[in-house]
């Protein structure tokens, strides 16, 4: 195992034990205190191998999602939409569904800047949105937050406030609703007992069409 055939790279750190992260592209880096030996590197990964493998496997298996193809194409509600830089909009923009188009006076061709239009979007759509089903379903919540997390779609507290993660809005819609829909549910059933699945699929009928997406893709893109 000490010759892996994918990127490796060892760190030296002032950290009392060693240890292992396997990324995202399937390249590893062990950290390791400053005075380990050559040895001590070699019997790490030979206990480990195959948990680096696994996690290899994994990562391999579930690509990340990805928000923009070219300098002018971006992912949005899981299809393909062209950018088109409009000057006259400042700071505004606007969104043609049917069309596929995004018109902005930011230049969303650049990645920081696209970045921040993300951030901006995301919180609008995701608040609109839970803001709706909560009022057509009568599943009142707490607070909302929307924040970046690496491994939840979204989290419901016992205090009913709901989380959700703004790399939803690069979902199909179906998903959107299934996760929000989701969270909504364990306002009033906060487990996943029989009854909590009764409840949500006489609400959102496509669950299993969304659980099947969302297990294929994982919500570790940053945006």
């Amino acid at each position: 195992m000490s010759h892996l055939e994918t990127p490796f790279s060892v760190v030296r750190r002032l950290v009392k034990h060693a240890r292992l992260r396997v990324r995202e592209d399937t390249s590893v880096e062990l950290i390791i205190p400053k005075d380990f030996t050559q040895h001590e590197i070699e019997k790490v990964l030979d206990r480990k191998a195959e948990w680096i493998e696994r996690k290899r496997a994994f990562f391999r298996s579930h690509p990340p999602l990805k928000r923009n193809v070219g300098s002018h194409e971006i992912i949005l509600f899981g299809q393909l939409y062209r950018f088109i830089l409009a000057s006259e909009l400042g700071r505004e923009g606007n969104i043609n569904v049917a069309e596929k188009i995004i018109r902005s006076g930011r230049n969303l061709s650049s990645s920081e800047e696209q970045s921040r239009w993300f951030r901006a979007y995301a919180q609008e759509y995701l608040t609109r949105r839970i803001s709706e089903l909560s009022r057509v379903h009568n599943l009142p919540y707490g607070r909302l937050f929307i924040r970046s997390q690496r491994t939840k779609w979204g989290n419901c507290s016992s205090e009913k406030n709901i989380s959700l993660n703004r790399n939803l809005i690069l979902a199909p819609e179906y998903v959107i609703d299934y996760v929000i829909l989701h969270e909504l549910m364990h306002v009033r059933v906060l487990n996943h007992s029989q009854r909590f699945w009764v409840y949500l699929s006489a609400i959102c009928p496509q669950f299993r069409k969304a659980i099947d997406w969302l297990n294929k893709n994982r919500p570790d893109v940053l945006i």
